[in-house]
């Protein structure tokens, strides 16, 4: 797929500016094939050149009710002329704390502006409660862009030693070898390895923090009991669980994965589907963890934490997810992965279609589960992206990378599911020369 004029023009403006041409690395896909975008609304976004497109991107999950979601824009437009940055407590910042208590469970809140924020806090927190340094992550899960956390996220496969011994990759150059020192890497779903890590760490592991399944990786879903056992691991040697529900949170269930798997963190992170797009995350947890949170105590804070557009948004997206929206990105969902499945087995596609409605992933592999990063990296790449970048020039925008889920919302309509199949049939057609 290349960008068209317009798309092109944007770009080479940007790139004089702007590293790359983009505000994340994620966003590049090339010179002549990154393209620029024009505008969004509900389950849809437009580029530059007026290309319109059925978005399943919804800029990697945020957008769990659709751009421009008018009650949300709304509660955003009641603000405004109210002022925004204040350092001071708002009443906003109550409500978003209270309906976050409601629907999740967690005892107390701290707001963020960001997922990387977010997790960040809660390893300065669950470091400073239990006086350990090192932290205990898995293979192929991401916690945003601090240097604790950007361990073992893709690592090669050649990089990364035996999954017996994983090596410690760093993801990309800037990040001091030197903190690798406080990281363990395990692969995920192995609770042998886990336990053994454990053990021979305990005294120093402050936290264990995961994704609860593998939002950043196909959405591979943890085994069965492998929570619990994580849980069970924690409470035996006095390591705090972090669970990092940036991804999940208000998306796969109202109480996000703690309500969908039936899991209690000691501290949990939230942002993307908190604000339908708009930049505020969260750090919820237990009472006696996060009343140490205070001057003098854990360190925690920001200029444009609980500015009142970034609230007002989640205020709003809250009362959604609350009235049942995701009934319909439920809803949506099914309809995608049953029709993607049976077009995939159709077609002789070895595939694996996993995950929650909300944010499934497409594996295309032989084997008959995929539990951890190293299967996902062996699988077919390369005959993924080439049938959605034929799905780009038919209208429809997941991610081409297969790491990335299939992100739904609820403005997608049943008649966009039905264009989807069609598309994703010919596109089959056409890679697979059927």
């Amino acid at each position: 797929m290349q960008s068209g004029v317009r798309s092109k023009v944007m770009f080479q403006r940007a790139s004089n500016v702007i590293p790359c041409g983009v505000n994340s690395n994620f966003r590049y896909w090339g010179d002549d094939k990154t393209l620029m975008l024009k505008k969004g609304q509900g389950g849809y976004i437009w580029d530059q050149d007026d290309n319109r497109y059925i978005d399943y991107r919804l800029g990697f999950g945020p957008v769990i009710l659709g751009h421009g979601f008018k009650p949300v824009t709304d509660r955003i437009k009641e603000v405004l002329e109210m002022g925004n940055t204040f350092a001071m407590t708002s009443e906003y910042e109550v409500s978003v704390a209270e309906k976050i208590h409601k629907l999740t469970g967690v005892d107390m809140v701290r707001l963020a502006n960001t997922g990387t924020e977010a997790t960040m806090h809660a390893i300065r927190i669950a470091r400073a409660y239990t006086g350990r340094d090192k932290i205990l992550k898995f293979e192929g899960h991401y916690h945003g862009f601090h240097d604790t956390t950007l361990w073992n996220c893709y690592p090669p496969i050649p990089g990364a030693g035996y999954r017996r011994s994983p090596v410690l990759v760093a993801h990309g150059s800037g990040i001091p070898m030197k903190l690798s020192e406080l990281v363990i890497s395990v692969p995920f779903n192995d609770r042998e390895l886990l336990e053994n890590r454990v053990k021979e760490n305990w005294g120093d592991i402050a936290c264990i923090i995961m994704e609860p399944l593998m939002g950043n990786t196909a959405s591979i879903m943890p085994d069965e009991g492998f929570l619990d056992f994580v849980r069970d691991l924690c409470d035996e040697y006095g390591i705090k669980l972090i669970i990092d529900e940036v991804k999940t949170g208000f998306r796969i269930a109202k109480g996000g994965a703690q309500e969908y798997f039936g899991i209690k963190a000691d501290l949990v992170t939230y942002a993307k589907a908190l604000g339908n797009g708009f930049p505020v995350a969260a750090i919820g947890g237990k009472r006696d963890i996060m009343s140490e949170i205070a001057p003098g105590k854990i360190p925690l804070g920001g200029t444009y934490t609980g500015n009142a557009v970034a609230v007002a948004a989640a205020d709003a997206t809250l009362d959604a997810i609350e009235d049942g929206a995701l009934d319909a990105v439920e809803s949506h969902g099914k309809k995608l992965m049953e029709g993607i499945k049976k077009l995939l087995m159709q077609y002789d596609v070895p595939s694996l279609v996993q995950g929650p409605p909300s944010m499934f992933g497409i594996v295309l592999t032989g084997k008959d589960r995929v539990s951890e990063y190293r299967d996902w990296a062996v699988s077919d790449h390369d005959t993924y992206e080439k049938i959605i970048l034929s799905l780009f020039e038919k209208g429809v925008m997941p991610d081409k990378d297969s790491r990335e889920p299939w992100f739904i919302s609820a403005s997608h309509t049943d008649g966009d599911a039905a264009f989807v199949l069609q598309a994703f049939e010919d596109s089959l057609k056409e890679v697979l020369g059927k």
